[in-house]
C-alpha cells in the first residue's frame, strides 16, 4: 500500500449499526472541513449523506445476540471478504472502525498484517472492561489509537493495555443536545416508548411496550405516549406492529427523527438499554430501562459480563440509579405498576431525575466529534510520515547496496 499522493487524504469508514453510523457521520462532516479529503466505507444512511463513498449499507444487516450472529454468519464472511478487499483497491490513510466489535477487530488483525497498512483508530471502544478484557491485549498490538467516550475508559486501558494510545473525546450525545433550562414537562404527563433502533430489538421490545401502555391508561387515563423512529422504514415497522395491537384509549405519536428536545417535554421513559438511555438521561428524564434477548444470548451473557447492571446509567453511576427490567421481568403487568409509581410520585421522579442528570454530566462537554477528528488528523499525518520514511530508508538502501558491490 502506498500513502495518499498528491495531498489528497483518505478514510475509510466501517459503522455496522444506526448508533455508529451516527457517531461516524459526526465525526466524517468534522473531517471533511478539509476539502482535500476524501471518504470511503460502508456504513448507513448518516454517513452517506455526510459524505462517504459508501458501497454496502452494513448497518442495515445489524444483528443482536449470539443466535442472529450464527444465523448470518455467512452473509458476514461475505461482507468482510469485500471490505478487506476494497480498503486494499482505495488504499486509505486511515480505516476508522467504529464500535461493532464482532466484526472490526477482525478486520482490524487482518488489516494490522499488511505492511506499510493504513492507521488503524478505533471510535468508541468495545466493551472490554464488562467481558472479554483479555481483547485489550490484542488492541493493543494491532490498533494504532483507540477514542473512548467514556471517562473511565482511560483509565481501564492504561491499565490493561499501556502502549496503546487512548483517549477520551467526551461523548458524541453532547454535540446534540441543546440545554434547555427553561424546558417544562407537558401539562398531561407523557411517557416516551424507545423498544431500540434494530429490527430484532423492536419485534422483541414494541409489543411489551405497547401493552404497557395499554395496562397504563386502565388505571390512570390522562397519559399520553410518544416513540422516535430513527428513519422512515423505522417507523414503518413500528406501525405495522402497532396495528396488531390495537389499543383503545392510547394517545400514541411516533416521530421521525430521534429528538433530544421531545423527551425534556416527557415525564418517563421505558426505554430499551443502548445509547437511547444516554439520551434520556442527558434529558434528565426517569426511566425504565428494559431488555429481552434470546435465552442462549442471555445465558452467555450472564456468563461472560462482569458489570453487576446492564444500563450504562447504572454502570457511569456506579450503583443502581434507575430500574431494570431484564428477560422475563420486562413484562407488561410489572412495568405499567413500575411507571405509574413514578408517574404519581412527583417528589421521588424528581429524586430520580437529579441522580440521572449527575450521570450525564460525566459524559463531558460539547465537541466529541471535533477532538476526535483531530486525533484522526494526527494519526493520518503520523502514517504519511513513516510512510515516507520507509521509502527514503529503502532508496539510502538501494544506493549503499551499489557502492558496496562497487568496492568489492
Amino acid at each position: 500500500m502506498r500513502a495518499s499522493e498528491g495531498g489528497e487524504r483518505k478514510v475509510y469508514f466501517v459503522a455496522g449499526e444506526a448508533s455508529g453510523d451516527r457517531l461516524a457521520a459526526d465525526l466524517l462532516r468534522e473531517l471533511k472541513k478539509d476539502p482535500k479529503l476524501r471518504a470511503y466505507g460502508v456504513g448507513g444512511p448518516m454517513l452517506k449523506a455526510a459524505g462517504q463513498e459508501q458501497s454496502l449499507d452494513l448497518a442495515r444487516h445489524a444483528v443482536v445476540g449470539l443466535t442472529d450472529v450464527l444465523k448470518n454468519l455467512p452473509k458476514f464472511l461475505k461482507f468482510f471478504r469485500e471490505v478487506k478487499h476494497e480498503i486494499a483497491e482505495i488504499n486509505p490513510d486511515a480505516v476508522i472502525l467504529v464500535d461493532y466489535p464482532g466484526f472490526n477487530l477482525r478486520l482490524a488483525q487482518a488489516l494490522h498484517r499488511e505492511p506499510n497498512g493504513p492507521a488503524l483508530i478505533y471510535y468508541v471502544s468495545p466493551q472490554v472492561w464488562a467481558w472479554k478484557a483479555g481483547r485489550a491485549k490484542t488492541m493493543e498490538r494491532i490498533l494504532e489509537r483507540l477514542l473512548v467516550i467514556f471517562p473511565f475508559e482511560v483509565d481501564w486501558f492504561a491499565k490493561h493495555a499501556p502502549k496503546l494510545k487512548t483517549k477520551w473525546v467526551g461523548h458524541p450525545l453532547a454535540d446534540r443536545w441543546i440545554e434547555q433550562s427553561h424546558a417544562v414537562r407537558d401539562e398531561i404527563p407523557c411517557v416516551a416508548l424507545l423498544p431500540g433502533s434494530r429490527a430484532k430489538e423492536i419485534d422483541k421490545h414494541w409489543p411489551i411496550l405497547l401493552q404497557t401502555a395499554q395496562k397504563i391508561v386502565q388505571e390512570q387515563r390522562n397519559v399520553r405516549f410518544i416513540s422516535m423512529a430513527t428513519d422512515f422504514e423505522m417507523r414503518q415497522r413500528l406501525e405495522e406492529i402497532w396495528a396488531k395491537h390495537p389499543m383503545s384509549g392510547v394517545s400514541l405519536d411516533i416521530l421521525t427523527g430521534q429528538s433530544l428536545t421531545q423527551l425534556t417535554r416527557c415525564s418517563l421513559a421505558i426505554v430499551a438499554s443502548g445509547t437511547a438511555t444516554l439520551e434520556c438521561a442527558m434529558a434528565g428524564l426517569p426511566m425504565l430501562v428494559v431488555y429481552r434477548a434470546s435465552w442462549l444470548t442471555y445465558w452467555v451473557g450472564r456468563m461472560l459480563v462482569k458489570l453487576p447492571y446492564l444500563s450504562m446509567v447504572n454502570v457511569l453511576a456506579g450503583e443502581k440509579v434507575v430500574p431494570e427490567f431484564l428477560q422475563g421481568a420486562a413484562e407488561p403487568t410489572r412495568l405499567a405498576r413500575a411507571a405509574l409509581q413514578i408517574l404519581r410520585n412527583p417528589k421521588g421522579a424528581e429524586v430520580m431525575a437529579g441522580r440521572i442528570r449527575e450521570v450525564a454530566k460525566k459524559l463531558g462537554g460539547a465537541g466529541a466529534a471535533a477532538r476526535a477528528a483531530q486525533e484522526v488528523e494526527e494519526a493520518i499525518r503520523a502514517r504519511q510520515k513513516s510512510v515516507i520514511a520507509a521509502k527514503e530508508s529503502v532508496g539510502d538502501g538501494e544506493k549503499g547496496g551499489g557502492g558496496g558491490a562497487q568496492g568489492a
